[in-house]
């Protein structure tokens, strides 16, 4: 019987990754951009068909009545390992680049310790990853979402990897996601500049090729990070796209400007809500704090006032283009970028595809949608993070967003 269940488990998943596959091929008729980039264009297809047999071929005795989870402390150690080799590994790779190993020869102590460290690594990556699965699982369970058998649905299922990038394409006249395709990892600079300028040329239109920290594939692609809790609030943060694609928030997530900032910004709270309470299941202590974010200031820098530079930058753009002033707010945006370069951000582009992927993510620097704000109200009214979630997922417009809030005042 245990193993039926097992098995019965393992097929659901089996269809849920079909759902989510046939439901990214629909009826799909390429844009200009599209054809533009089609060489560059990431495979969805290839990694689920790869990753999730990879993935749960390897869990497969994870079914049977004599296999049981490793101690908590054993579970804890090795995900302080994997996280603490990758900090090392940052740090040698940080001294090749400055060069302080080039004259080294191939197996010297150096260069041998760095293939030590990314083979333990390696090894350790897949337990960690269930580790780090299961403390989100039990996160939701805690905090009173449904589950069958010990486990949440959609189950909570992530893969360290190079995530995709995206090219974000936006009219130059104002600032509005028109259109996001995934590409593969590792384009360079050159080659993303070559790109964005294509499009600029062929199509008068604003476009940048940005690095992510993860996607909501099946299983969701989360990129190989030094920090723990950045690392589980991203996994939360992809695995409420999968809760919310069986729900009216997910479905709509295309439908306005408005609705795809609802599901990003919704996601960014409760991913960073659930990610320290996960922490906390992990080392058996109360949940830290986190506001959500990206950049952290340069220790360098500290009187620099990131959020407020770029808000800033984002407004004055703003009324530069609702003046029809677009070279002047394209001139604008570089020597602000060149600001932000002085003060320690390695910021490459700043223009209007910029400012419109930041837009969807409401409580991030550049971004200065309301919804941001009116999700915390939303957020300190209700009861709890379950309460929350299940709320914002119900709302099929914006306008249904707007009338709960006003209802509840």
């Amino acid at each position: 019987m245990f193993v039926l269940k097992g098995i019965r488990a393992w097929f659901r998943l089996l269809l849920f990754a079909l759902f989510l596959t046939v439901a990214w091929s629909g009826d799909y008729r390429p844009t200009p951009v599209d054809i533009l980039v089609a060489p560059y264009r990431y495979d969805f297809l290839s990694w689920e068909t790869y990753n999730l047999f990879d993935k749960w071929v390897r869990r497969a005795g994870d079914v049977f009545p004599w296999s049981s989870p490793s101690p908590p402390e054993e579970r804890e150690a090795l995900v302080m390992e994997f996280f603490d080799l990758g900090r090392q590994l940052r740090e040698l790779n940080r001294a090749g680049r400055s060069g302080d190993l080039a004259d080294l020869q191939p197996e010297t102590a150096p260069r041998a310790e760095i293939r030590a460290l990314e083979e333990r690594r390696q090894e350790l990556q897949a337990s960690v990853e269930e580790v780090l699965e299961s403390a989100i699982n039990d996160a939701l369970i805690n905090e009173g979402f449904p589950y069958w058998a010990g486990t949440v649905f959609p189950p909570v299922d992530t893969h360290f990897s190079e995530p995709p990038g995206v090219l974000v394409v936006s009219p130059r006249d104002r600032i509005v996601r028109l259109q996001t395709v995934a590409l593969k990892p590792g384009i360079d600079d050159d080659e993303r500049s070559r790109m964005e300028e294509r499009v600029l040329k062929e199509q008068d239109l604003s476009a940048v090729v940005l690095n992510i920290g993860g996607i909501a594939s099946y299983p969701s692609i989360v990129v190989e990070t030094t920090d723990l809790r950045w690392a589980l609030d991203t996994i939360a943060h992809e695995w409420l796209h999968h809760w919310f694609i069986f729900r009216p928030l997910g479905r709509r997530y295309w439908d306005s400007p408005e609705m795809t900032t609802l599901n990003e910004t919704a996601a960014t709270i409760g991913g960073v809500e659930l990610g320290g309470l996960a922490k906390a299941l992990l080392a058996g202590e109360p949940p830290a704090q986190q506001e959500a974010g990206e950049e952290q200031a340069p220790s360098q820098t500290p009187t620099f006032d990131f959020a407020r530079a770029m808000e800033e930058t984002r407004r004055r753009t703003g009324e530069l283009l609702a003046q029809g002033r677009v070279e002047d707010a394209e001139a604008y945006m570089e020597q602000r970028r060149l600001l932000f370069v002085e003060q320690g951000y390695r910021i490459r582009k700043i223009n209007q595809a910029y400012f419109a992927f930041r837009e969807s993510y409401a409580t991030i620097p550049g971004s200065i949608s309301p919804i941001g704000g009116q999700m915390e109200e939303l957020r300190r009214r209700s009861d709890s993070l379950e309460d929350f979630l299940t709320t914002v997922a119900g709302f099929a417009s914006y306008g249904e967003f707007l009338d709960h809030l006003e209802s509840g005042r």
